[in-house]
């Protein structure tokens, strides 16, 4: 049952984001909320913002439709529904509509860096001090408070950073929202299974129309909202099981966000290397470097999204696993990310070389 359940959740957001976001898309067009082309973009048309309206829209749908269920008992559902406290929800939510707020704004009028970033400090704070917590075997103290709120923060900007490609980061949103939906169901954690689930389905549906070439686009308000929901729903995950899996486990939200953090962490140690300002964008991302070793954007695309796919997709059965066994999985996790860096490495190398031979 609880499979069904999140299969459709999936399946029902997925068709509710097909018939809103085209209308998403002509109200945004209609009321001049686009993306103009300019410098560092490749498009060379307006295209309209809303991705994150419809991600909001399409979760808040699905969640308040499987309460309502619930609540008439139309349909059998787990008694377990309301396995988090209804002050969390409610944070969450409430966090989720601030950072969406925050995006929206940012793309209208384009705020600051560091303006963003101290109202993702502020946000993240309002939600971990409402109960979202990280607590990794040593419990619920400061220190655990301070590491939830820069997990949140540093996942909700590692989403935003990602999005520099059509289908780019609505791809990943939808891979790693339901590989962590899995992980939910796993541990029968049905709020956020049901959450993630429709985050999922969501960006899947989204992604017929953000792909290239984008009719529409997720915009910082998708991106942002995107991010923050998954790193809020990872941080109030249960990953360990005791006298059932490894310790490793703990680690399953760091091997689902691997690419996303892979980027982030790899863009900020070229800005620093070549002494750029951190907080300016630039093409040093993944996505920008397959292209400038061969690959066409697609390519570049489903490249990444594959990654995403193999180096997240085993922590499913993580919990699972015995700590010898835990440490297989994690370790080869660790030598995929390690491969990729090896080979772009070499291949940047490679092109460094041909263009100093060039001159």
């Amino acid at each position: 049952m609880t499979e069904l359940l999140f299969l459709g959740a999936i399946l029902a957001a997925g068709a509710l984001s097909l018939i809103l976001t085209p209308l998403v898309r002509a109200m945004a067009l209609a009321i001049g909320f686009i993306d103009k082309p300019g410098e560092r973009k490749i498009h060379a048309c307006e295209i309209a913002y809303g991705g994150g309206i419809v991600l909001a829209a399409v979760v808040s749908l699905i969640f308040g439709a499987v309460l309502l269920l619930k609540h008439y008992n139309i349909v059998p559902l787990p008694s377990a529904l309301d396995d988090l406290r209804g002050e969390i929800l409610l944070a969450v939510a409430v966090g989720a509509c601030c950072i969406l707020t925050l995006g929206l704004i940012d793309d209208k009028y384009r705020l600051s860096p560091w303006t963003k970033l101290i109202v993702e400090f502020f946000i993240a704070a309002g939600v971990v001090s409402c109960g979202v917590r990280i607590t990794v075997f040593i419990g619920d103290n400061l220190l655990t408070q301070i590491a939830t709120a820069c997990w949140i923060v540093l996942i909700t900007n590692s989403f935003n950073l990602l999005d520099n490609m059509d289908g780019l980061c609505a791809g990943i949103i939808a891979i790693t929202a339901a590989i962590l939906g899995l992980v939910a169901l796993d541990s029968q954690q049905w709020n956020l299974m049901l959450t993630l689930g429709a985050l999922a389905g969501a960006a899947a549906g989204f992604l017929k129309y953000n792909r290239s070439p984008a009719s529409i686009f997720l915009g910082d308000a998708g991106a942002l909202f995107a991010g923050f929901l998954m790193a809020c729903c990872a941080a109030l995950v249960t990953y360990y099981h005791a006298n059932k899996a490894s310790h490793l486990s703990i680690g399953a939200p760091l091997l689902i966000f691997a690419i996303p953090l892979y980027d982030t962490f790899s863009v900020i140690y070229i800005r620093l290397k070549e002494k750029r300002p951190l907080m300016r964008g630039d093409t040093s991302h993944f996505s920008h470097r397959l292209v400038d070793l061969g690959m066409s954007r697609r390519q570049a695309v489903t490249t990444i999204h594959l990654a995403c796919l193999a180096i997240g997709l085993p922590t499913v059965v993580l919990s699972q696993l015995s700590e010898e066994r835990g440490l297989l999985l994690v370790s080869q996790a660790v030598l995929m990310m390690a491969i990729i860096a090896s080979l772009e490495h070499a291949s940047r190398q490679r092109v460094k070389r041909e263009s100093r031979n060039g001159d």
